[in-house]
């Protein structure tokens, strides 16, 4: 510290005394008691029915171009997906599953419709009949 400034009144200094002032104020006399902050554990993990909902999610995508297998992926991962975020909210493991799921079963019902679709118009047009007559007339 600057000892000149003592006498002229600055930096808490008398202007009669050449004695420092009291630059340091005792502000423990209202001070509580210290708590320890309370316990954050982060984010929870996710629980095994999660984790299966959102493989099956994932593999119901892909699987819904066959011939629609991907909707029982689809509703299968859905349906665990939604009973394991019961019991564990706020996972984002969770939450993918759910997505994944209701793509894979939205996609497995697009496909699976269309593939009836298709097999009627074939069973209805004359060259279905057509054709299994040949095959029926090769093998048989």
């Amino acid at each position: 510290m600057d000892e000149q400034n003592y006498g002229n009144g600055q930096n808490g200094g008398d202007s009669n005394n050449s004695q420092p002032g009291n630059y340091y104020q005792d502000y423990t006399a209202n001070m509580q008691q210290y708590q320890a902050p309370p316990q954050n554990d982060g984010p929870r993990g996710a629980n095994g029915l999660q984790v299966a909902g959102l493989v099956l999610g994932i593999i119901g995508i892909p699987a819904s171009c066959c011939y629609g297998i991907g909707l029982v992926f689809g509703i299968i991962g859905l349906i665990l997906s939604l009973v394991g975020n019961k019991r564990n909210k706020g996972s984002g493991v969770g939450i993918g599953g759910l997505v994944c799921s209701i793509i894979a079963v939205v996609l497995g019902m697009i496909m699976a419709i269309y593939y009836v679709y298709a097999f009627v118009v074939l069973m209805n047009s004359g060259t279905f009949d057509e054709m299994m007559q040949q095959i029926m007339e090769n093998y048989y």
